[in-house]
This record gives C-alpha cells, sequence and structure tokens, in this order.
C-alpha cells in the first residue's frame, strides 16, 4: 500500500542528486562570510566638504594678481601721475581781466589771459633734454598739427611780451618772445632729471 509520504517522496525532483557533505557545506559557509566582510566599505561623507573649493578660488585670485602687478610694471604709464600743461599769453604789467601769477620760485610776476592757448590734447611728444647745467633738466614738447598752428597765431601779434607755460596752474616758466612761436617750445626750470620725467611723461596722459 502506497503512504502519502512515499507519493511525497517519488514526487521530489532532488531525490536523485546527490547532498553535499557537511565539510563541503562549511567551506560554502566560510566562502560566503569571507566574501561578505571583505566588501567594498560604504561611501563617507567628505569631512571638509569646503576645502577644495576655497583653494582653487585662492588660486585664481593669486594668478589673477600676478598678472595685473606684471601689467602695471610693464606698462609705466600706468604708474605716471597726470600732468594739466597749459600755455597762455601774459603781460609784465597788470591790466583788468589779468591774473597775477609769480615764475616758479623767482620774485617775477606775471599777468595772465584768461584764455588758453594750447593744452595736453595739442601735444603730439615730450621728452626730457640737458638744461644749462649738468644736473640740469628741460623738457622739449613738439605740438600736433593743429596746437601748432594755434601757436602760431596767438604769438604772432605778441612779441615783445612774455607768454606762460603753466604745469598743474603754476607758471614754470614765462619767455619772452621774440619770434613767433610754431610747434616746438621749451619748459626750461631748475629740474632734477627725474622731475623732467615726470613732467614729460605725464603732460602725454593727462586730460586739461
Amino acid at each position: 500500500m502506497t503512504t502519502l509520504r512515499d507519493m511525497l517522496a517519488a514526487a521530489d525532483p532532488h531525490r536523485h542528486e546527490q547532498q553535499p557533505a557537511r565539510a563541503r557545506r562549511d567551506h560554502l559557509r566560510n566562502t560566503v562570510i569571507t566574501a561578505a566582510s571583505h566588501g567594498d566599505p560604504p561611501l563617507r561623507r567628505a569631512r571638509y566638504p569646503m576645502v577644495i573649493p576655497v583653494l582653487v578660488t585662492f588660486a585664481a585670485l593669486v594668478i589673477g594678481m600676478v598678472i595685473i602687478a606684471s601689467m602695471w610694471t610693464r606698462s609705466g604709464s600706468l604708474a605716471q601721475a597726470a600732468i594739466r600743461f597749459e600755455v597762455r599769453l601774459a603781460e609784465d604789467q597788470p591790466a583788468p581781466g589779468l591774473r597775477a601769477a609769480r615764475v616758479g620760485s623767482s620774485n617775477r610776476t606775471v599777468y595772465l589771459h584768461p584764455e588758453i592757448v594750447v593744452t595736453n590734447d595739442d601735444v603730439e611728444r615730450s621728452s626730457v633734454i640737458d638744461g644749462n647745467g649738468p644736473s640740469q633738466f628741460w623738457i622739449d614738447v613738439r605740438l600736433n598739427a593743429a596746437g601748432a598752428e594755434k601757436m602760431r597765431r596767438a604769438t604772432a601779434n605778441h612779441l615783445g611780451k612774455p607768454v606762460a607755460i603753466l604745469i598743474d596752474g603754476d607758471v614754470v616758466t614765462a619767455p619772452t618772445l621774440k619770434s613767433p612761436i610754431g610747434g616746438a617750445a621749451v619748459i626750461s626750470g631748475d629740474y632734477t632729471q627725474g622731475d623732467a620725467q615726470r613732467i614729460a611723461g605725464g603732460m602725454r596722459g593727462a586730460a586739461p
């Protein structure tokens, strides 16, 4: 007589498979446990998440400062102060509408006309030249075509009278005209080489 146990055993699809030995089962279990214990550790959150972005920003600022400093060093005009240059007709005697001004550090006074003949806009180039002494330097000024024409017209009828050259509002020289001035003028004075270079360079970079 066939019992229920016999029927279940006959229906088991693994009844003919050989059961693994105990030692093999233990080996498989140990292999699985060992593999699990050597798995990749979980990702850790960065301890200082802002350190790298801050370092990158700081490096960019340093590089930018180095580039700007290099440009400043190479371009002398960036470091030069602007100089206001003017030429005005003047008189030796006071008259209505004229302004008194001392010439340099001397005791001489001239009286300036209000009209400005030429300014920085009329300067084509300026350079340092030797003065009367070994440590004295003057500034040679060359005017552009428009400036030269204005000077010729203004000085043609002013012979025998002074023409004042002003730097930053001060009269530095006021020679008496012997002939009309064209496109060249000399700023004479007791200048050191450094002062003359500062004035010559600043005249080209200033606005009136």
